[in-house]
């Protein structure tokens, strides 16, 4: 894959010949046609493609909120959620092919320079109902009282995300209510936090597994 300047008349995208142009984040790129090949995949390519499609299946519903956790301008011009599948395939795939598992404490659903909320915890306090507290700690460089806390969590059970994002680092605590039907359910979820500019984050932070009454 190339990079390339405008000409006099401008960038294009699209197929042209054997190549296509494409755009992202304001930079033009030109690459070349995939070659077809009547090879038969060796023994690693197919462990590989089983690890890649485990890894889209899982993150693929989050593809947006995977592209804000990854917005930080440290990290580059790759897409968040191509990241997230990277880390995944990389990580976060346990087991020998074909028996490949998630490991959900090696998922990074967040990665940037803004500060990790501190001395996170989350608990059911009470029947459909999840408690998450953390440190109110902040500095005038990376940690700002009204940065926005996100909360990912997914019912392994019924392989179901849910997303909240109705607090901030200065409240030091929120609730979760939940709907009835996970009595019984296990839930893992993941925590960050998101700069008032949308374009810095924290690292994401595992918070564990809750089997829920």
């Amino acid at each position: 894959m190339a990079r390339f300047l405008k000409g006099i008349n401008g960038a294009y995208s699209g197929k042209v010949g054997s190549v296509i142009g494409s755009r992202w984040r304001s930079v033009d790129y030109v690459r070349s046609l995939s070659r077809p090949s009547n090879k038969s995949a060796s023994d690693l390519q197919v462990a590989q493609r089983a690890r890649f499609r485990l890894a889209i299946a899982f993150l693929s519903p989050i593809k947006d909120l995977l592209n804000l956790g990854y917005s930080d301008k440290l990290e580059g011009r790759a897409t968040g959620y191509n990241k997230a599948v990277q880390h995944a395939i990389n990580h976060a795939i346990v087991g020998d092919y074909p028996d490949y598992e998630l490991n959900y404490a090696a998922v990074q659903i967040a990665k940037g320079g803004l500060s990790n909320l501190l001395a996170v915890q989350w608990e059911q306090s009470a029947p459909q109902e999840i408690s998450l507290t953390w440190d109110t700690s902040t500095n005038r460089f990376n940690a700002f009282s009204d940065d926005t806390v996100i909360l990912l969590t997914y019912n392994t059970n019924k392989s179901f995300f849910s997303i909240l994002e109705s607090g901030e680092r200065k409240d030091g605590s929120l609730i979760i209510n939940l709907p009835a039907a996970y009595a019984g359910d296990h839930l893992v979820g993941w925590v960050f936090a998101g700069h008032r500019n949308g374009v810095k984050t924290s690292m994401s932070y595992y918070l564990g597994e809750i089997l829920l009454n």
